[in-house]
Formats: C-alpha cells, structure tokens, sequence
C-alpha cells in the first residue's frame, strides 16, 4: 500500500512552484519592508511563501548541545525565512534510548500532522535522519561530516550504527544534500541524486579586519606568530596532538610562534579571532565541508589545512595558503612558509561565492523541487 501523504495546502494564486523557483533564479527581489532577518545578509523575498518546511534538530532544547554545528543549523534557518520560508523546528532531542526515540518519532508525526509542512529536513544524518524520513511527509536530509564519515572520540559499534542509519534513510528520503563532494562520495547508494551544498558564511559579518586592532580588541600581544585552531571539542579527529607537535618544530623557526585553540569563543566574535591570527590551522582527520576554513577565508586569514572534506577546492587560487599532509612535519613546513611572509591572504574572493544568501536560494531550489514533485 503506497504510504500516504498529509493534505498538500494550495498555494497561493499567481505564486507556483515553478514561477517561484524562475524569480529565484533571475533574483528579481525587491522588498519594500525586509524581514528583520536581513540583518544575516539576506535579501528577503516577496510574499507569498513558497513553501513551509519543518526543519529538525537536536539542539534547541538543550543548551549543552549548542555545539557550532547547531550554530550553522540556526544562521540558515534565520536566512531560509528572510528568504519567506516559512520555517518551523522540532528538537528530537539526544537521547538514543528505545522509548524517547520511540516518543521524538511519535512526537514528529503528531507535529507533521499538525503542522502540514510541504516536507521535513533532518539536518544530519544517522537516528535525525530516520526518524525524519518515517515521519509521514516528504524529506531532505543534509549529510554534514560525521554522519558519514567514520571519526575518532567514539565507538566503533555507535559509528558505523550511526553510518548505517544515514545510508538507510537516503534510501527512503526525497531529496539528499552533502555539504562537499567527498562527503557525497561517501553515500553507499543514490550519490547521483544527492546535490553538493555546502553552508554559508555570513559575508556581512565575516570580514578583514585589521590585524593590529583586532589584537588590540582581544588584548593578544601585537608581534607574536599566533596560529588559531578548531580543536577543542574534538581534539582526536581534529589533530590536536599533531598541531602541537608541528608547532615544537615551527618554535625552531620562529620561538615566539603561538598555537590558541578556540574555547569559549562566541560566534559573533569569531571574525576577530580570524582577523587577529596569523594563520588558521586544520588538521583534521575527517571533515565534511570545515566551516572555519570558509569563516577564515572570508576574513582574509591564511589557512594550513589537511586535504578533508573540500579544503582543497576552497584554496584552490588562494594565496598564501598550503594543502599539507596530516603528519608533523608537512604541517610544520606549511605553518613556516605562512609566518615568514606575515601577510594576509586573498581568501575572501574564493567564497564570495558562498554567501549565506547564495547557499540559501540554493536550499530553496531543492525545496521546490521536493514540493513540485507533488503536483
């Protein structure tokens, strides 16, 4: 028996699918009275909506789980409704236990039922993704690294659970969006139908600032070598111990040279990390698409990184950045090259592509196409 769909609501007159997603395109957009959200950098869209969507998490419950993951989550939301999506959340909430599972699925469907959302978009994969694509609407599920991808800080058996129950809901979902193409090249199955849409970066927020002042602002001393790193919330996969090491052999180079992990940092004042640091290094194991590399980039800080997730395409053209091996040594020899020079990178035009506006539109084009395949 074909699974039964809830009631699609009509749309509006004069406001299809299709002229909807021809607008888009064209970015015939002109709003007398922006949405408040267009302070992200987003430019708000005409009404009608084009569609409502569900978008369903983990992390609006509980504050221990605002990791910087949730923080991506909530900036596309707040610019996927100054586009006029309508959004709405659900928080399955973090335990993986039989009966919560069990009570987050029901929950979902009472709220779809509720709701009547033209589809649910799990924003990752593994139990999120299941339980989104058994929710009795049509789904999207954007893959963003470690739903894929085998990582280091946790079992085996929880990983490849974790694997498995992604590649199972791909199966079963509407549309799939990995954020770069290796994490696409991960899916067991349907690669062909999954789109490559990486996250945005707030371009209004990220950008160059000073070096000088930026120290100034964070009172870190002027004329020290500082590389900044991502590193605290998983040091395994992140390298953390191989960063250290290289730095030992940069300290032989340069003995003031400094490495400061990110911990605490608020994401408003990200920018002037970036902005303040020398280099920004990535020496992960696994990544789907590092949103550091990009926030960096956007700030004109020169990156080392390991060749994880897209970091190659993303410094492709950029100047000075290296694309090193994961080992001490490799990493040492690309911080080098960077504290030599001391000069700010031309990161900014490589992701100008890549404004959370753009990544935005890009979000709706699938959502349309999930919503047109109903009429």
């Amino acid at each position: 028996m074909p699974r039964q769909r809830p009631a699609r609501r009509p749309e509006p007159p004069g406001c299809t699918c299709r002229s909807f997603l021809r607008m888009m395109t064209a970015r015939e957009f002109n709003d007398p009275n922006p949405d408040p959200a267009a302070s992200s950098g987003v430019t708000a869209l005409p009404s009608p909506r084009p569609c409502h969507v569900l978008v369903v998490s983990n992390h609006w419950k509980k504050a221990d789980n605002r990791t910087f993951a949730a923080v991506w989550v909530d900036r596309q939301v707040t610019a996927l409704r100054a586009l006029g999506v309508e959004v709405s959340t659900f928080d399955i909430g973090s335990s993986h236990s039989p009966g919560d599972l069990w009570a987050a699925w029901k929950g979902l469907r009472a709220e779809v039922r509720r709701l009547r959302p033209d589809l649910v978009h799990a924003r990752y994969g593994t139990i999120t993704a299941m339980l989104c694509v058994w929710s009795g609407c049509r789904s999207l599920i954007t893959y963003a690294g470690s739903d894929l991808l085998p990582g280091a800080g946790i079992s085996w058996v929880r990983t490849w659970v974790g694997i498995l129950l992604s590649n199972l809901a791909a199966l079963k979902a509407d549309a799939l969006i990995c954020v770069s193409g290796q994490l696409r090249r991960a899916l067991w199955w349907r690669r062909g139908a999954a789109r490559v849409i990486p996250d945005g970066v707030n371009l209004e927020r990220f950008i160059p600032i000073d070096r000088e002042e930026a120290r100034r602002r964070l009172g870190w001393p002027a004329d020290r070598r500082i590389v900044v790193m991502d590193a605290a919330r998983d040091p395994v996969n992140k390298g953390l111990a191989v960063a250290e090491a290289a730095m030992e052999r940069v300290r032989g180079v340069f003995p003031d040279a400094e490495l400061r992990v990110f911990v605490g940092v608020k994401p408003d004042e990200m920018p002037l990390h970036y902005s303040a640091a020398d280099a920004l290094l990535c020496a992960s194991r696994q990544e789907g698409s590092p949103n550091v590399v990009k926030e960096a980039l956007a700030c004109n800080c020169p990156v080392v990184a390991t060749p994880v997730g897209d970091v190659e395409e993303r410094l492709e053209g950029v100047v000075p950045a290296r694309v090193v091996r994961r080992d001490a040594e490799s990493i040492a020899a690309g911080l080098i090259e960077i504290l030599r020079e001391r000069r700010r990178c031309n990161g900014r035009q490589a992701v100008l592509g890549l404004g959370i506006d753009q990544v935005a539109r890009r979000v709706v084009e699938v959502y349309l196409g999930v919503k047109e395949s109903l009429s």
